[in-house]
């Protein structure tokens, strides 16, 4: 007999209410598939002014929270909507952005962060409800696995109750000063090597690594990559420590919202059995962009974080050769200036094969996934990655670099065999993406129906949250047996 579990995720955002990134969509997709397999899911996460003009239907709970951080104390109200509650301090959260202003965070984010674990856990405590998994997510709650053991093992709401820490971006680590330990109410003690300190700095994500039952990330590659000196962060001695603990499940996708049989933001719909209006949702995308016909060549499309991770610089160490290449280009994104600058250089001087969008669109990115031809992932590191998820439903084929969940789930086309999804290349060189480039030019130009044939195989794969979730639940049942292996060894050690 299957039993339920309750579960309480802590995330800092969630779509659709608030999102920087592809963490939001897991915090959005990944309680409605552990619900449908049978469990009870609660996800807390701060009411931010991104929250309050969503549109969406929250409703303000009775439930006051008081949490007392440091020397000071601090108050929130809960919001509701289905499942999700959301932390409501004004003076925390109704800012313009989530993390920071311009280039810089913001300097109160060790205090906002810390209240969001506490308060997520007060509300439970409040709610009267029994928790098997604490489940959070990336450096914005690493503390609450902490606190959990500070403040709440002893209650008989937590008694049981297990922790898991998902690892989304290792390189996004949370430091502050060794002084933020006393705003945030953790002992000196904590300060150490073994514990919370990194290089004179308190580490926020350390102590979800430290002070979880169970460790999980987001693709069987990044789990193992993040263990070496490469993506490690400084964190890889801690991480094989761990290793036993450690899981790399690769992330779902919704495909209620990510469909291009159903998609509502796109020109035409279509489908594996019937193509034909993926034409229209090009030449609509193209008109968008204002990118002239210049014969039927391929559309690549980016919608990404201008960041440096993203492998924009390869992109700029190849635009004389790749725009020489009969391509056409089309950006969507927002992130660093200096790559924000370089892309509208771009744009300006190849008006007839760039086109650029900066800022986020949720309806453009659909349109991107629906109207190009290729999708373009040139990553240094990609812990998942959903964009080229998004794109093998879309029969949008992917050329990524074989980095992280770009490398556990596109397959290298191989004309011999007829087999792959996509196109790959491994050394993170321009090279090494103008050659994997070229050949997907080759097959949409000269082998037509092998290009369709390998749309169609793309278009069959499944990626569903469903599938995600199962191994998230087996993930829970590990994290529950060691969170009684280790209170039984703190028993005995008493």
């Amino acid at each position: 007999m299957k039993i339920a579990l309750n579960i309480a995720m802590i995330s800092s955002e969630a779509a659709p209410y608030s999102k920087t990134g592809g963490m939001a969509d897991v915090c959005g997709a990944l309680p409605k598939a552990l619900i449908k397999a049978g469990h009870n899911v609660m996800v807390f996460s701060p009411f931010y002014k991104e929250v309050m003009h969503s549109g969406r239907d929250i409703k303000e709970t009775a439930m006051q929270i008081k949490v007392k951080l440091g020397k000071k104390e601090y108050s929130a109200k809960i919001w509701k909507e289905g499942n999700f509650y959301f932390i409501q301090n004004n003076d925390f959260y109704l800012r313009e952005e989530l993390y920071g202003s311009g280039l810089n965070d913001y300097p109160d984010n060790h205090l906002r962060f810390a209240f969001l674990s506490i308060a997520s856990l007060e509300a439970i405590e409040q709610m009267r409800e029994k928790i098997d998994i604490l489940h959070c997510h990336d450096w914005q709650t690493a503390l609450a696995p902490l606190y959990l053991k500070m403040h709440y093992k002893n209650k008989d709401l937590f008694s049981g109750t297990a922790s898991v820490f998902t690892i989304h971006n290792l390189a996004y680590q949370g430091l502050f000063p060794e002084e933020a330990m006393e705003d945030i109410g953790l002992p000196k003690s904590l300060f150490n090597y073994k514990e919370l300190e990194f290089h004179n700095q308190l580490s926020f994500i350390k102590s979800g690594l430290i002070f979880s039952d169970l460790l999980s990330t987001v693709s069987r590659k990044y789990s193992k990559e993040i263990q070496g000196a490469d993506f490690g962060c400084g964190l890889e001695g801690v991480l094989k420590e761990r290793s036993k603990q450690l899981f790399g499940i690769i992330n779902g996708i919704d495909y209620k919202e990510w469909d291009p049989a159903s998609d509502i933001h796109i020109k035409k719909n279509y489908s594996v059995s019937n193509l034909a209006g993926k034409t229209a949702c090009k030449k609509e995308l193209k008109k968008i962009f204002k990118l002239p016909y210049i014969g039927d060549v391929p559309l690549i499309g980016m919608v990404s974080r201008l960041d440096a991770q993203k492998g924009f610089e390869l992109i700029e160490k190849a635009e004389k050769n790749l725009l020489g290449l009969p391509l056409q280009l089309v950006f969507l994104g927002k992130g660093s200036k200096s790559i924000q600058a370089f892309l509208k250089k771009m744009a300006k001087k190849h008006p007839e094969k760039v086109g650029l969008k900066i800022g986020y669109d949720n309806a453009l990115a659909h349109k991107i996934e629906a109207g190009a031809d290729i999708f373009l992932m040139p990553s240094h590191y990609e812990p998942c990655g959903l964009n080229h998820l998004y794109s093998l439903k879309y029969g949008t084929i992917p050329i990524v670099r074989a980095t992280g969940g770009l490398d556990d789930t596109i397959v290298a086309y191989s004309p011999a065999g007829k087999k792959g999804n996509g196109f790959k290349f491994r050394a993170y060189t321009a090279d090494a993406m103008l050659k994997s480039i070229k050949k997907a030019l080759h097959i949409f130009s000269s082998e037509p129906k092998e290009w369709e044939r390998l749309q169609i195989t793309a278009m069959r794969e499944e990626h569903s949250w469903e599938k995600s979730a199962a191994n998230y639940i087996e993930i829970y049942g590990k994290a529950l047996l060691a969170a009684n292996i280790n209170k039984e060894s703190g028993k005995n050690k008493q």
